[in-house]
């Protein structure tokens, strides 16, 4: 009777481990992909590329193929200084004609942000000035959700309206995340800061 006993135990234990096995993989997985926001796109009045850009300029090429699709008449660069007498907007605008935009279909932002909420509250009001009513915004995937939320909160029921269109910089892939050190450090930071901009007071 014991080892009938001992023999279901080690079953359930082994059917226990093996059902963990699956389950913590896809919901580790999940919350990866809670992070990010890729919103459907449609033609809108302006393209904004969010401060923070990388090295290889990931989210302005990105940018600038959504502008060449048609998707926005109007690039908006965001950017903070970078160091001496150099600041990201400049950058990011150099790198953007490059890639063949005309300067009269950029709007470089210089601000001095030191955070998505603090950047959203210097380039809304520019966008709502210029009558815009939908506008892609384009940051890191891990960056999505939370800038979308930001900004949307920051324009308010009037708008403009934000779609979100991910970058993949190579900081953040949802699929095993936890398996890699370059993820799974931009996913704490990110969701500590995703905590943080929920319950952070107005």
């Amino acid at each position: 009777m014991k080892d009938w006993r001992w023999g279901w135990r080690l079953l359930a234990a082994v059917l226990i481990l093996v059902a963990l096995a699956y389950a913590v993989p896809l919901g580790l997985k999940a919350l990866g992909v809670a992070l990010i926001t890729d919103d459907p796109l449609h033609p809108a009045g302006a393209i904004l590329v969010l401060a923070g850009e990388s090295r290889e300029g990931d989210r302005v090429r990105h940018a600038v193929q959504l502008f060449k699709r048609g998707l926005a008449p109007l690039l908006v660069l965001s950017g903070t200084p970078m160091g001496f007498r150099t600041h990201e907007a400049v950058v990011m605008r150099r790198h953007a004609e490059f890639l063949g935009v005309p300067s009269t279909r950029i709007l470089t932002v210089r601000q001095n942000g030191d955070s998505t909420k603090e950047e959203a509250g210097v380039v809304v009001p520019i966008l709502k000035r210029r009558g815009l009513k939908e506008v892609i915004l384009v940051t890191s995937n891990y960056h999505t959700a939370r800038a979308k939320r930001i900004f949307e909160r920051a324009a308010g029921p009037y708008g403009p309206h934000f779609l979100a269109s991910p970058v993949n910089d190579g900081l953040f892939e949802p699929d095993g995340w936890w398996m890699r050190r370059r993820y799974a450090k931009t996913f704490v930071y990110e969701a500590i800061k995703t905590v943080w901009s929920a319950i952070e007071v107005e």
